[in-house]
């Protein structure tokens, strides 16, 4: 509550030049300070000289407005770029004071819940992610804008992976992949399959260390195989110049055929990565794995997920 109260002093207290726009249906642009806002009134503070804060006050009827359009307050630009690597307590007084808006278009809400959400689950454990996932079902069910509603989908699926539900996130994940049409949701989507079956299938060598004498277990050890390895190869074979997308599938690839004993096949795939996307972030990951494959063979365990 505290920091929500700085926040709100600040808001108060700053000055006024091109802080907030509110667009009138009638084509009205006005430069002001949104005081108040439900779906019946907008409150507004016109600007003084020079942008100082004014006294001039007005109330316009929801009807009238097009659209808000909120200027950034003091300290939350800076944090809104790095808001995917803030901490939670970073960014719970931005969600805390952006939230009612969640529904009003051009609001930054969805974005600063899907941040607080994903950072709640990066600290809190299985605890985290229990709070991340309820934020992100209230995210998908009242956020305005279709990117801010796919990304808390995603979120949703790496809540319950983990929080150890794996069955429920795969069953989704499938449902999701077959009724989605966009492209970036249905990478992401499909890559969380693909580690759901990389994690089955470590599971089920645990569990039958013979499989490849187990006439029973071994066609289920290589449906999982092939699937993941397909899945994670399918960014790089179909979406290129996604580049992070696809140097990702492919080192993730590589990772899987080093934990079924193909070095060579997973040595293709890191030099592919190298060749093709070397300014991506896994590129330099690609070039230890190499070197570690070239010096010292790899544990094909060590790297499962």
């Amino acid at each position: 509550m505290k920091a929500v109260f700085s926040v709100i002093v600040l808001l108060i207290a700053m000055p006024l030049a091109a802080q907030d726009l509110v667009v009138m249906k009638s084509g009205e642009t006005i430069s002001c300070r949104i005081d108040d806002l439900t779906d019946a009134i907008v409150n507004i503070t016109l600007p003084g000289a020079a942008g100082a804060v004014g006294s001039a006050k007005r109330t316009l009827a929801a009807t009238q407005v097009e659209r808000v359009e909120f200027g950034f307050r003091p300290g939350e630009k800076a944090l809104f770029e790095k808001r995917d690597t803030a901490t939670a307590a970073e960014l719970k007084p931005w969600w805390d004071l952006s939230f009612p808006h969640l529904h009003r278009p051009s609001s930054r809400s969805g974005a600063w819940g899907v941040a607080y959400a994903s950072a709640m689950m990066r600290e809190g454990g299985v605890i985290g992610a229990e709070k991340a996932l309820s934020l992100f079902d209230y995210l998908i069910g009242k956020a305005w804008s279709p990117d801010d509603k796919a990304a808390a989908k995603q979120g949703r699926l790496r809540s319950l992976i983990a929080m150890g539900d794996l069955e429920t996130a795969t069953a989704e994940a499938r449902l999701l992949a077959r009724e989605t049409e966009d492209p970036a949701l249905l990478i992401e989507v499909e890559h969380l399959l693909a580690q759901s079956d990389f994690r089955g299938l470590r599971e089920l060598e645990e569990e039958h260390p013979r499989w490849v004498e187990d006439d029973e277990v071994r066609p289920r050890r290589q449906e999982l195989y092939h699937r993941a390895l397909d899945q994670f190869l399918k960014p790089h074979l179909f979406h290129a110049t996604r580049e992070e997308a696809a140097a990702r599938g492919l080192f993730s690839a590589a990772e899987l055929l080093v934990f079924g004993g193909e070095a060579g096949e997973a040595k293709a795939r890191w030099e592919d990565l190298l060749k093709l996307y070397p300014e991506t972030s896994f590129a330099a990951q690609a070039k230890e794995r190499l070197t570690a494959l070239n010096s010292t063979p790899i544990d094909p365990k060590a790297n499962a997920p």
